[in-house]
């Protein structure tokens, strides 16, 4: 796995406080960290995934609530219906099978230390994705 990451804070007093962004190639068969966001201080965050090459067959995200704590599993799937929490605003449909292109997904992220997004490329394949991320107040 060769996934590549920045992230940055911007912006000003309203408006976006964080980007971040990486990009790289994912194997098939167990889920990869693509995104790792900082979150404190932040109400939402706004992640896209663009996949460029075969299909995504897993998608997870994870929260860290404390510095020293575990990352713990929130969702291992998103659709475009979110009631499974209301933590997740709104999403373009169900990442967990997400084909070639552009999906997205708004979360709350009040309480949360940190954010971790993985995913998983379809089986006997190896998937090239790009992550972003932005976060405001």
């Amino acid at each position: 796995m060769a996934m590549t990451q920045s992230t940055q804070p911007a912006g000003a007093q309203v408006g976006p406080l964080l980007f971040a962004s990486a990009t790289g190639t994912i194997p098939a068969g167990s889920t990869t960290t693509i995104l790792e966001v900082p979150t404190l201080g932040l109400k939402n965050i706004g992640v896209e995934v663009v996949v460029g090459v075969n299909n995504l067959d897993a998608f997870v995200v994870s929260a860290q609530f404390h510095p020293d704590g575990e990352f713990v599993t929130l969702y291992s799937a998103i659709d475009a219906t979110p009631t499974e929490s209301p933590l997740i605003i709104a999403a373009s449909g169900t990442l967990a099978s997400l084909a070639v292109g552009t999906g997205w997904f708004l979360m709350d992220v009040r309480g949360i230390y940190k954010v971790r997004v993985g995913a998983s490329g379809t089986v006997a394949d190896t998937t090239t994705i790009t992550a972003r991320c932005s976060g405001s107040r």
